[in-house]
């Protein structure tokens, strides 16, 4: 039976729209008046407000609400992807989109006047326009569109039997470029509905329905779910969907696993929430999350909380924080976290003798969900400490008793002990790094077992990673910029000549030694290339390129604010070439000592990467030399084809390095 808690985009078919009743009521309320009212959508990301404007555009949903719908003509246009359009494109596209929704004639006339021109047609058809505008701060916040052009719009609504409904993060008037634009009357003619989080009625809808008819009721788990996601519908669904997954697959719940596989899914979104709390909101979190009395002067934000949906109300009058898991997952980086890393790369497999017999002094609490208890050995060796941890594994230091040497130690997590496709992720990242051998790529010693639970033993690098240095010291000295890149480069052509892609090149992911050269580490999120490497690997590995697939489906892979632009579009053939453009943003970052692609939020990042164009390199670092620029600014073409190879980068920075201003430094 198919998991019908998949879906994370918008949803369009309306019989997989759950709850919004009452808002829903409230829009056609108002669309159905004498006069139809526009209407102003208010909500946070996630929050299912492109699923509501699609739904109001189904027809079936229109005939409930609506007296007399087919004097309706709905025009919907999704503006998120249109973030630079200009206002003759806009025009042109809404105008094309209000005569094919009416099947008007077409017009000659371009802009206002075609706008003019159709309404002209439907007021003489007695038909009513609702122009509805998904992401309408594209526009508001576009220097593209003046005053005019929202004086024009008001005209519409004044002048026909025109309506609009927009959708926005927040109020329109605090998205708008310049205070003339806020100012305009044009937004005194709405009315805002703001989306909250779901009422529980709404929320257990969400949880019963869609796993009824699916043949596999979620109805017993309902207040645990709601525990671990709250009443958020995103939210709702990811928990659904895990939970949906693990009894189909296994008919019982491993909570740590569960917790395990929604952490990983809302890391992102958490975290984005808590970095955009204010200090007041961050005490009230942590209060309520903690059980803890609010501070009197804090009481207005634990007002905002619940009337938002992230304060819950317990059945004794208790409030709770909407998720047991958030204050886990902002607090203690995990995954992709900005903590210091620890080189756990993969060379030799241990025998299956070998392996039963470190078993045998292993306690069984190794690697259990959460920081586990430090062993006192693994076979051979003596751990000293715990060093990290990251979604799949956790990571020890230790000493090789035979040989003296310290190690890192990087273990499968209990979880996940029985559940093969990350076992086999754990181990592809094993095999694959076993098969390199460079410099500028941290080693893999052994593969070994413990208890059913395997683990990597891999060469320990003492020093900081590029992210530690830029936190504590800004940009580098461009010369630096040169060798530590084209080090990086060559062991990232190491890995490309056998078909490996690493896929999360970044600055917490290249490890600097005692000497000051650079080891890349990391390997968890690598697959093999579809185009290379098949005779680096035998006929018996082909499982290999199959399980590198595992993460791809639907799935963003990698750190966002490094991501090249064919993995931020979700491309299912990401190359090589994906290491070089995230290289290139690193070479950047320690140039300028900023990101060549930023925003407010991961989506805004993604788009940058997609569609914008660095600041020049030299605005924020005039003494960075000309080669230099250019190797990076080759590094982050959109087009993967325009890149330079890894080797090839590699040769322009040892070059640049080469150029008189440098030269005389060394």
């Amino acid at each position: 039976m198919p998991n019908p808690y998949l879906n994370r985009v918008a949803i369009r078919d309306p019989a997989q729209f759950y709850g919004r009743r009452r808002e829903v009521a409230r829009i056609f309320s108002r669309l159905g008046a004498d006069r139809p009212q526009s209407i102003a959508v208010v909500g946070e990301r996630r929050i299912g407000k492109s699923s509501l404007l699609n739904y109001l555009c189904v027809p079936e949903v229109q005939r409930q609400y609506l007296a007399r719908p087919d004097e309706y003509v709905f025009v919907f246009m999704d503006l998120q992807q249109r973030r630079r359009v200009a206002l003759d494109d806009f025009l042109q596209t809404w105008l094309v989109e209000i005569q094919r929704r009416a099947a008007l004639p077409v017009t000659e006339k371009p802009g206002f006047d075609g706008i003019y021109a159709a309404l002209n047609q439907l007021r003489a058809e007695r038909r009513k326009l609702i122009a509805i505008f998904d992401e309408f701060d594209v526009l508001t916040s576009n220097r593209s569109f003046s005053a005019d052009f929202f004086a024009f719009l008001r005209s519409l609504a004044n002048n026909y039997e025109v309506a609009y409904v927009t959708s926005s993060g927040r109020e329109l008037q605090e998205l708008c470029h310049a205070d003339q634009i806020a100012d305009s009357p044009f937004f005194n003619i709405f009315t805002n509905i703001y989306l909250r989080a779901f009422p529980d009625a709404d929320a257990y809808e969400l949880i019963t329905r869609p796993s009824e008819q699916s043949g596999l009721p979620l109805a017993p788990y309902a207040e645990d779910i709601r525990r671990l996601s709250g009443n958020f519908p995103f939210y709702l669904q990811i928990a659904c969907s895990i939970y949906f997954e693990q009894l189909q697959d296994t008919g019982r719940l491993d909570i740590p696993a569960i917790e395990e596989a929604f952490d990983d899914e809302v890391r992102g979104h958490f975290r984005y929430l808590w970095e955009h709390f204010s200090a007041d909101e961050r005490a009230v979190c942590q209060a309520v999350a903690n059980g803890q009395p609010v501070l009197r002067e804090h009481t207005y934000v634990f007002e905002d909380f619940k009337r938002a949906g992230y304060i819950l109300t317990e059945s004794d009058g208790r409030p709770r924080w909407f998720s047991r898991r958030f204050l886990p997952v902002v607090l203690h980086p995990g995954r992709g976290g900005s903590g210091e890393y620890v080189a756990v790369p993969p060379t030799l497999e241990m025998p299956a003798a070998a392996r039963r017999a470190t078993a045998q002094d292993t306690p069984r609490r190794l690697g259990v969900e959460g920081p586990s208890p430090v062993p006192s050995h693994l076979g051979r060796f003596e751990i000293i400490e715990r060093l990290g941890g990251g979604g799949m594994g956790e990571v020890f230091l230790a000493r090789d008793a035979e040989l003296g040497r310290k190690v890192a130690i990087k273990v499968l997590k209990a979880c996940y002990a029985d559940q093969s496709e990350t076992r086999q992720r754990f181990l592809r990242e094993a095999r694959m790094v076993s098969s390199l051998n460079h410099p500028h790529i941290a080693t893999l010693y052994e593969i070994g077992e413990a208890n059913g639970l395997p683990y990597l033993v891999m060469e320990y690098v003492r020093g900081k990673t590029i992210a530690q240095c830029l936190r504590e010291q800004g940009p580098f000295p461009c010369a630096e910029v040169c060798r530590i890149g084209a080090q990086a480069a060559e062991g990232l052509a190491a890995a490309h000549a056998i078909g490996v892609i690493h896929r999360d090149i970044k600055p917490s992911n290249l490890q600097l030694d005692a000497q000051g050269n650079v080891r890349i580490i990391d390997f968890g999120l690598a697959k093999l290339d579809a185009t290379v490497g098949r005779t680096h690997f035998s006929s018996s590995d082909d499982h290999l390129r199959a399980v590198s697939d595992i993460t791809e489906t639907g799935v963003l892979v990698g750190t966002v604010t490094y991501m090249s632009p064919e993995q931020a579009a979700n491309d299912a053939q990401v190359s090589l070439a994906g290491d070089v453009f995230s290289l290139g943003i690193v070479l950047y970052e320690m140039t300028t000592g900023r990101l060549p692609f930023d925003g407010k939020s991961y989506y805004d990042v993604m788009d940058a990467i997609l569609h914008a164009t660095p600041a020049p390199i030299r605005d924020w670092r005039p003494d960075a030399p000309a080669a230099l620029v250019r190797a990076i600014d080759a590094a982050l073409a959109k087009k993967p084809e325009a890149r330079p190879t890894a080797a090839a980068l590699a040769r322009m920075l040892r070059q640049a390095a080469q150029s008189p201003a440098l030269a005389s430094l060394t």
